[in-house]
């Protein structure tokens, strides 16, 4: 689940990036594979914010789980990369076969999972295909956001 949710919350966190205008507003991101939809509002700001509303529904070991969590960084951009600092991480619904799961140690690590640093995040490359629509490929199932 750790690496689930640290890939859809923050996947656009170390994107290379052609200049900084191309990426501030805000963005509905989707992936879907096999085991996991997620759907994300990702918001770059002016002064640096990047926050994060993740969605993600997804198959345990025989168990069905749905989660959202809340990310909140400052980003930067430095030679072309952007890199972000963790704020805050909170997890407003986390449900395991439709029990209320918010307050397990499920949700303390997937909490603790957004907190980590992200400057370890595998690479994240992306494909701007108009002004509002781009690709983001990172590991496996590609990433597709929407700027609204």
């Amino acid at each position: 689940m750790k690496a689930v949710f640290a890939a859809a919350a923050l996947v656009l966190s170390t994107a290379p990036l052609a200049s900084a205008q191309s990426i501030l507003g805000t963005w509905t991101c989707v992936r879907s594979t096999a085991d996991n939809d997620a759907v994300s509002n990702v918001t770059f700001s002016e002064n640096g914010r990047l926050d994060v509303l993740v969605n993600i529904d997804f198959l345990g070991l025989d168990q069905k789980v749905s989660a959202q969590a809340r990310y909140r960084s400052d980003f930067q951009l430095t030679n072309g990369m952007l890199s972000d600092t963790p704020v805050s991480a909170y997890v407003s619904k986390l449900t395991i076969d439709g029990q209320d799961a918010r307050r397990s140690e499920h949700a303390e690590t997937l909490r603790q999972a957004l907190l980590e640093d992200s400057n370890a995040s595998a690479k994240v490359t992306f494909t701007f295909t108009s002004e509002n629509y781009m690709i983001l490929s990172a590991d496996k199932a590609p990433i597709n956001c929407v700027r609204m």
